[in-house]
């Protein structure tokens, strides 16, 4: 990850307290952001909020002349919640893509969109699952830097200096 990349990956992590998730997978220079809706949104809302956004980064990306490798939208429904990922390259990512995400987002769900304290207990088993992941990711060598919240504090850690 480039200065920039982490400059963003740490800005996400502490000025959107709707963001669930900030995962960066070091072997493919790739940046995930979660989201976590209170309700189950249907299909028709889901392709809406889908298409909106992807015409709208795209345009911001001609606008600043990047070519992301990676820009996927993903949607995944699980015990009356919603959980909205959004896979980015790192590379060619800057804050104004994170900023027009977020406002797309309190835009079409500005009734559902959870802070971590409004997150249901059911998302704890997931939360627990994605954390085991990290761990288990650092354990296999396999990336040197995760974050993630912990009731309202960003908890970070650098294998390589063993903190940050």
């Amino acid at each position: 990850m480039n200065e920039t990349g982490l400059e963003i990956f740490l800005n996400v992590s502490v000025n959107f307290p709707e963001i669930n998730i900030v995962k960066y997978e070091y072997n493919t220079d790739l940046l995930i952001v979660e989201v976590v809706l209170g309700k189950e949104i249907d299909r028709e809302q889901e392709r809406t909020f889908i298409t909106r956004s992807q015409q709208c980064l795209q345009l911001l990306h001609k606008l600043n002349e990047s070519k992301p490798k990676v820009f996927n939208i993903k949607i995944k429904r699980l015990a009356g919640l919603t959980f909205l990922r959004y896979y980015r390259d790192a590379k060619s990512l800057n804050e104004n893509e994170i900023n027009l995400l977020m406002f797309l987002l309190r835009e079409d769900f500005y009734d559902c969109m959870l802070n971590e304290a409004e997150i249901e207990p059911t998302c704890n088993s997931f939360k627990k699952q994605v954390k085991r992941d990290l761990l288990q990711q650092l354990n296999n060598n396999s990336g040197y830097i995760f974050a993630y919240r912990d009731h309202g504090r960003l908890c970070m850690f650098n294998r390589n200096t063993g903190g940050l």
